[in-house]
């Protein structure tokens, strides 16, 4: 699933800068940011830095009665993404990086909600301090590229798994 969301922002960041910035291999794409050893693909990078548990939601418990008695399930487990959307791109092309970046900020501000096979994410730009974006470089290889970190909200994943844990007594049982 994570696979399935960031593609799909991509692809609309992509149709998006594409109505700006003219190149028919496209301009945002999916990718590692920091591989000093590739060439650069001149594109705005998206690319997971972090799954964090999202906790606003609760925790639900793991046993639910059901016609037949209980059933043990495991609840949903909520996530947040943070990915970072990073212009990533030659020296020399340093002031176009930076109007890419100025469009994807304009994309984010506009698009803050998307839906993704029937779910709806949000995506919120995360402020880091100074020394919170030296060590997220110096983790991605020391290269800095002009960037910017968000959140992507309410990821939910499910297990099939349901496994019966007992039926409902019809009296209670007291032993003496």
């Amino acid at each position: 699933m994570i696979k399935t969301v960031l593609t799909y922002y991509a692809s609309r960041l992509d149709e998006y800068l594409s109505g700006f910035h003219h190149r028919p291999e496209g301009l945002a794409t999916v990718g590692q940011i920091g591989n000093a050893t590739e060439e650069r693909p001149n594109k705005m990078v998206l690319s997971l830095l972090n799954v964090e548990r999202e906790t606003t939601g609760g925790i639900s418990a793991p046993i639910q009665r059901t016609p037949d008695g209980y059933t043990r399930t495991q609840p949903p487990l909520l996530l947040n993404l943070n990915v970072m959307l990073a212009a990533v791109f030659d020296e020399r092309q340093y002031a176009e990086s930076l109007s890419v970046l100025t469009d994807t900020l304009r994309f984010i501000q506009s698009t803050p909600k998307f839906t993704v096979e029937r779910t709806d994410y949000t995506i919120e730009i995360v402020t880091l301090s100074i020394q919170d974006m030296n060590n997220v470089w110096t983790l991605l290889g020391g290269q800095y590229y002009p960037s910017v970190v968000c959140k992507i909200r309410r990821l939910t994943l499910e297990s099939e798994e349901i496994s019966t844990s007992g039926k409902t007594a019809d009296k209670p049982v007291i032993e003496m």
